[in-house]
């Protein structure tokens, strides 16, 4: 890890990969990523196997988290906690992802193993021998991680940036915390590893959260020619206004200089790079454009559906139950309709792309893939992540 990397940052940029990614609503019950003193995160020590289907940036705007007593006492809610520990049956893995999403939170960032089994410092059920990586606090720069043939992640401790690679041009899922993060983060080290800059064709920001877009307006201005910007239609707005309105989100930065308004994302919509496909799916209820993605990552000459999400299903994030059935459950859907084989997303340590795993596929770029859970044990991973969701709003009494 690159743990100097980014000490050129102004103190107010680092701080917003700390507290920007929670995005907790002051006085709120804090969030699933919410770091705890000393850089640890709240749950430490509970595993880090991914969780939802859709994880990310903590606490949301508007939504709700159950109290133990109603989570408890709720006959339904407890039903779909069986339901879900019975869909995992005896995979290690699955029974891992059951018991870490379903609380009344929802899956807490947590600090421990690499995946897959609740103790010891590796991963179970095919990911044996994956070394334990902790995770490393939330403005501790990383190196590059080149975890499928065509498909990196940039990133410090908390949040990174998606990159898609083709021979035609690249495509980009998130901009990072600021520019001086996308700087130090995403555009140096692409060109430390020969990935140009300038090939980047489309970026698309999951959603208006500026540990998503914070870098959105540096990209914007120096790659040249300049790529076409997506985000949700109703998180453009809110977007702007996080960095204009005092005490928002965007007060922490140096630099609050906003993007020019471009592309609005839609659902179904597609974009082609040389041989890569990518189609955006709304995911509303982390916030109203919330957007993830489905693509074919490549590997050892075969292609892998992958699902790319932008938030989740838990950690106050759901407002109600509309919202989670035309957005965490629509793109669920479409995932498993697609026969996608993982789930990931910008934040790691909540989903199938764990810290441990993503370093492991880049120094093992031969050997199985641990991020591949396949196509049936991806699905059963997903309705583990329905069954929880239908528990918290069974708890809250939606």
């Amino acid at each position: 890890m690159l743990k100097k990397l980014l000490a050129g940052v102004g103190a107010t940029a680092l701080l917003a990969t700390a507290v920007l990614a929670q995005d907790v609503q002051p006085g709120a019950r804090q969030g699933a990523d919410q770091a705890a003193p000393g850089g640890q995160a709240r749950g430490a020590g509970r595993g880090a196997g991914g969780a939802a289907g859709a994880n990310g940036g903590g606490g949301g705007r508007g939504g709700a988290i159950p109290t133990e007593e109603q989570w408890n006492n709720s006959a339904e809610a407890q039903a779909f906690v069986a339901k879900a520990k019975e869909i995992a049956g005896n995979d290690p893995d699955l029974q891992f992802d059951a018991g870490y999403n379903c609380t009344p939170a929802g899956t807490p960032q947590g600090n421990g193993p690499s995946g897959g089994g609740p103790g010891g410092d590796d991963a179970v059920s095919g990911n044996a021998g994956i070394p334990f990586v902790p995770m490393p606090s939330g403005t501790e720069g990383m190196k590059p991680m080149h975890v499928f043939d065509n498909l990196w992640w940039f990133g410090i401790g908390r949040v990174g940036s998606w990159l898609i690679t083709t021979d035609k041009g690249y495509i980009l899922f998130d901009t990072l915390n600021s520019p001086e993060e996308e700087q130090a983060v995403l555009l140096d080290q692409m060109k430390q590893k020969g990935l140009d800059p300038n090939k980047i064709k489309y970026v698309l920001m999951g959603h208006f959260h500026i540990d998503h877009t914070g870098g959105g307006h540096l990209i914007q201005t120096t790659i040249h020619p300049t790529p076409k910007m997506f985000m949700g239609r109703d998180d453009w707005p809110l977007y702007f206004k996080a960095l204009s309105e005092p005490g928002g989100q965007g007060a922490r930065l140096k630099d609050k200089t906003p993007m020019v308004r471009d592309q609005d994302a839609e659902d179904g919509q597609k974009l082609t790079v040389g041989d890569t496909t990518v189609t955006f799916y709304s995911m509303t209820g982390h916030t109203p454009g919330s957007t993830g993605m489905i693509f074919n990552a490549k590997y050892q000459g075969k292609l892998h559906p992958v699902l790319l999400v932008t938030a989740s299903s838990g950690a106050g994030n759901l407002r109600n139950r509309e919202a989670f059935i035309g957005g965490f459950e629509h793109i669920w859907n479409a995932g498993i309709k697609a026969k996608v084989e993982t789930v990931m997303q910008s934040h790691p340590n909540y989903n199938i792309n764990t810290i441990s795993r993503m370093e492991y596929a880049d120094a093992h770029p031969g050997a199985k893939n641990p991020l591949l859970y396949g196509v049936e044990k991806t699905r059963k991973y997903l309705e583990i992540n329905r069954a929880c969701g239908q528990a918290r709003l069974a708890a809250m009494g939606w």
